[in-house]
C-alpha cells in the first residue's frame, strides 16, 4: 500500500511540474514581482485566488515558442525570456467552442508589435497594457470581442484604499486614478469561463 501511495505521489508531482504541450493561442499568465505588480495583485483576484499581474499570448514559429505581450511595448519575446522575469505562471487554453478565434487573434497580435505601452490604462488609444492587448485581438468576423471589459478597480481588496504606489504613479502622470473606468486585468481573465487553466507552477 505504501508503494502505491508513493507511486501515485510521484506521478502527481511529475504531472504538475512537466511543461505543457504548448499551442499557439494559449494565454500565459504571470505573477511578476515589482511594486506596481504587487499593487495590481492587491486589487485583483486570479484563478484560485492566485496573484496574477501579467498576461501574453503564445505563438509557435518554426517549432520555437514565443510570447506576444504588452510589456515595455507590444513585443514578441522567446518563452525563455518571458520566464526569466518570473517562473510563476498559469497557462490558459481556450475551450473548444472559442478556438476559432485564435487565427485572427494571432494575426492581429503580430500587426500590433511595436505599438507603445498604455501607461494610463485607457482603451482605444493605439497603446496597450497587457490584458488590453488580449481583449483587443480576440474578436470574431464581425469584430465582436470574445472577452469583456468592466469597471476597473485600483483599490486594495483588503484595505479598501488605494495603495500609495498608485497615488504616486498617477500623480507623476498628472492624471486621476481611473477607478471605475472600463478596462480589464489579467487576473480577471485567468478566471474567465471561456478558458481552462491547464498548467500552473504556483
Amino acid at each position: 500500500m505504501r508503494y502505491l501511495v508513493l507511486i501515485t505521489s510521484l506521478l502527481f508531482f511529475s504531472t504538475c511540474h512537466n511543461r505543457p504541450q504548448w499551442q499557439t493561442g494559449d494565454l500565459i499568465f504571470q505573477d511578476l514581482d515589482c511594486p506596481l505588480c504587487d499593487a495590481i495583485e492587491n486589487a485583483t483576484r486570479g484563478f484560485q485566488n492566485k496573484p496574477v499581474s501579467h498576461v501574453g499570448i503564445i505563438v509557435i514559429q518554426d517549432e520555437k515558442i514565443f510570447v506576444i505581450e504588452a510589456y515595455d511595448k507590444v513585443q514578441i519575446v522567446p518563452l525563455d525570456t518571458f520566464l526569466k522575469r518570473s517562473p510563476k505562471i498559469l497557462v490558459g487554453r481556450l475551450k473548444p467552442p472559442y478556438r476559432k478565434y485564435i487565427p485572427k487573434a494571432v494575426q492581429k497580435a503580430y500587426r500590433k508589435i511595436g505599438l507603445p505601452y498604455d501607461e494610463v490604462f485607457q482603451l482605444n488609444n493605439e497603446k496597450y497594457y497587457c490584458s488590453e492587448l488580449i481583449y483587443d485581438i480576440f474578436t470574431d468576423e464581425n469584430d465582436r470581442h470574445l472577452f469583456d471589459v468592466y469597471p476597473m478597480n485600483f483599490k486594495n481588496l483588503r484595505t479598501g484604499r488605494f495603495d500609495s504606489i498608485w497615488i504616486a504613479y498617477f500623480d507623476k502622470l498628472n492624471r486621476p486614478i481611473p477607478q471605475g473606468r472600463l478596462g480589464c486585468n489579467p487576473a480577471e481573465y485567468s478566471r474567465n469561463p471561456k478558458i481552462e487553466i491547464i498548467y500552473t507552477t504556483y
